[in-house]
């Protein structure tokens, strides 16, 4: 925000207070004429309801003053914290259930999940579970949906983490590959992201 917008919500909110403080010296001005020259029974209602349209005119000027004020807002708690982390890793690439892996590998499979299931057991993928099955990530595989040989490495070497945990740092920028995330690089570049994996994880122990 530069400094003139800086100051025109202050200038507003200074010429509503102006505008108020002299609407309030006015409304007492014009109540004690009126209370001095109009002393009849009609002449008091008469006042009451001027009163009363001074005293809504002032409150209206209120509330545009308190509109003008931003709040102070609540810090974002834990809870949004790891929502924005799930909603990250979910939206920043494609997930495929094992069954349609196996569709793209071989479209006449008798056992779609079979290979999946492989790689899994043997510690070439990782997936996580959604709504009751397992989803796996686009950039794991190369063109032909054949597991990258990179991932098994970057998995042995983060296992203990789980697999949610293992897709987060896939989604995370990281400063060893120049602030891309290890999986917009891992196909191009995929020692680069086995070290950066080494250096996370040394730093994860000793940070």
């Amino acid at each position: 925000m530069n400094q003139t917008s800086a100051k025109e919500p202050h200038d507003a909110v200074q010429a509503l207070v102006a505008r108020i403080d002299s609407m309030r010296e006015a409304s007492r001005l014009i109540i004690s004429e009126l209370s001095r020259t109009l002393t009849g029974p009609r002449d008091k209602k008469l006042t009451l309801h001027v009163r009363e349209a001074i005293n809504e005119l002032e409150r209206q000027s209120i509330q545009a003053l308190v509109d003008e004020v931003e709040p102070r807002r609540p810090a974002a708690t834990r809870i949004d914290l790891e929502k924005r982390a799930i909603d990250a890793v979910l939206q920043g690439t494609e997930w495929s259930s094992a069954a349609e892996i196996g569709q793209r590998l071989d479209a006449k499979a008798a056992n779609p999940h079979a290979a999946v299931s492989r790689w899994q057991q043997s510690g070439r993928i990782f997936g996580i579970d959604h709504r009751g099955k397992k989803i796996y990530p686009a950039y794991i595989f190369d063109a032909t949906w054949q597991p990258l040989p990179a991932v098994k490495k970057i998995l042995a070497v983060l296992d203990d983490y789980s697999p949610f945990r293992v897709a987060a740092w896939f989604e995370s920028t990281n400063s060893s590959l120049g602030g891309k995330r290890p999986r917009e690089v891992i196909a191009s570049a995929p020692d680069a992201v086995v070290a950066a994996a080494e250096d996370h994880k040394v730093g994860a122990v000793h940070g």
